[in-house]
């Protein structure tokens, strides 16, 4: 049935970093009036990008995007970045594993932990040779027979690599989501590989067998992440407010924390869920409770800017991974300037070196600390920041997806959450949110669109 308001009434999105800018543009290009109301002073969410004053480019967040998952390369081209897009630099592309304090090069001919031949990575020296041995004998354990039930990261990978494969698979796997491996929900996060298992019988079989991506992996821009939050929220021409936190969601508008209330048809919560939750109280109690116990991880990053001069070292790699039993808080380091153009200064060093939960005064310490031993830094970095994401990033706990399917049900049609605390923490994964929450309400509203 057609809601007779829904022409004359907008959709409301709330927040307006990825998710929520193209739940908007979504909206914009089906020409569907829409207001869209962002807490904050600024465009992107966590995405954020900051040029510094002596030229050297600071991500807060992400600093590219999968190529794999079309969404955001797709709004990319739509709000005309086709010439802004940028690719990781090939001829840095070195790559280090950190185990037992070497630094050992990493496994050639990988997708992402998945060893394609077995000769090289027998070589590798990333797990002990009976580890290596056992991560490749995954082509001889049998799929699992319960396909219902979740499961975890961890039980997946001793179940099929052995229980030592944690060390090398965990950092590659679970440090995209910051996230305990015995908690993560594979089908959460990782369906292909649970799609693999079943239809070759062997993760490892099922990735020889399908064919690599031809081309670059991940694109960024030349100015940064927030390049493309910028465009997108600079090509928006509906009623769009920063600085307007809002108190209530309800079935037919919000409630701004001033008391202003705004009417619509239908809306698009795409804050975080910490944030959604107490939103949606007063209407939805229900989801309101079940968004509430969604739980987050957190991180930190420290940024570190150098001088070339300060390392006796070749300084143009990507960077490192840390084997999960290395026993030190560090995770990764990342060399920003070597792995992007335009990062730092000709002639500089920009790192970014990861932490889980740390205080960031203690990951800072331990940030120089690691520069120094394992790349021979010597001197004070030129200056640091941090990105502080401590309790903000999502958990997709085992059994993710059917308590994501208990809110969506607890909620009406014409009311969505979207974002990373549901559906995917990847800037791609926001996009096709985003999108497709806008889609979703316009159906629920019969709106022609």
């Amino acid at each position: 049935m057609t809601n007779p308001n829904a022409h004359t009434l907008p959709i409301i999105v709330v927040g307006a970093g990825m998710t929520g800018l193209a739940a908007a543009w979504e909206l914009q290009q089906r020409g569907v009036p829409y207001v869209l109301l962002e807490a904050g002073d600024s465009f992107g969410g966590k995405v954020q990008s900051e040029r510094t004053e002596d030229e050297f480019l600071v991500e807060k967040a992400a600093d590219a995007f999968i190529l794999g998952k079309p969404w955001a390369l797709q709004l990319a081209q739509e709000v005309g970045l086709q010439d802004e897009l940028i690719h990781p630099r090939a001829e840095t592309k070195k790559l280090y594993f950190l185990r037992g304090g070497e630094l050992l090069d990493f496994p050639q001919n990988l997708k992402m932990f998945v060893p394609l031949d077995d000769e090289s990575f027998l070589q590798s020296g990333v797990l002990s040779p009976e580890g290596l041995r056992r991560m490749l004998d995954e082509q001889n354990v049998p799929p699992k027979e319960n396909t219902d039930e979740d499961e975890s990261l961890a039980d997946f990978i001793i179940r099929r690599f052995g229980a030592e494969a944690m060390n090398f698979i965990v950092p590659l796997a679970a440090g995209i989501y910051v996230a305990n491996p015995f908690e993560l929900s594979m089908k959460a996060a990782f369906p292909q590989f649970l799609a693999l298992e079943q239809k070759y019988g062997s993760v490892i079989k099922g990735s020889r067998a399908t064919p690599r991506a031809q081309g670059p992996i991940f694109g960024s821009f030349k100015d940064g992440m927030s390049t493309l939050a910028n465009a997108v929220a600079a090509k928006l021409t509906g009623d769009v407010r920063l600085n307007t936190p809002v108190l209530a969601v309800h079935p037919d508008g919000v409630t701004l924390t001033g008391g202003e209330k705004i009417a619509a048809s239908g809306v698009v919560l795409t804050a975080p869920a910490w944030v959604a939750a107490p939103t949606l109280g007063q209407s939805f109690p229900a989801a309101s409770a079940l968004v509430g116990e969604l739980q987050t991880n957190g991180s930190v990053a420290v940024i570190l800017a150098y001088r070339e001069g300060q390392f006796p070292r070749d300084m143009h790699l990507h960077g490192l991974q840390v084997a999960a039993d290395e026993g030190i808080e560090m995770k990764a380091i990342t060399v920003h300037s070597a792995k992007l153009h335009g990062r730092a200064p000709e002639g500089h060093v920009l790192l970014r070196v990861f932490f889980k939960d740390l205080d960031p005064q203690k990951a800072l310490a331990e940030a120089v600390h690691e520069v120094a031993r394992l790349f021979g830094a010597q001197g004070d970095p030129l200056w640091h920041a941090y990105a502080d994401w401590r309790g903000k990033n999502p958990a997709y706990q085992v059994g993710h997806l059917d308590h994501i399917a208990r809110i969506r049900a607890a909620l009406p049609p014409n009311i969505q959450v979207a974002g990373s605390s549901y559906t995917g923490v990847g800037i791609p994964d926001c996009v096709n949110a985003g999108r497709t929450a806008a889609r979703d309400v316009v159906a629920a509203l019969g709106v022609d669109g």
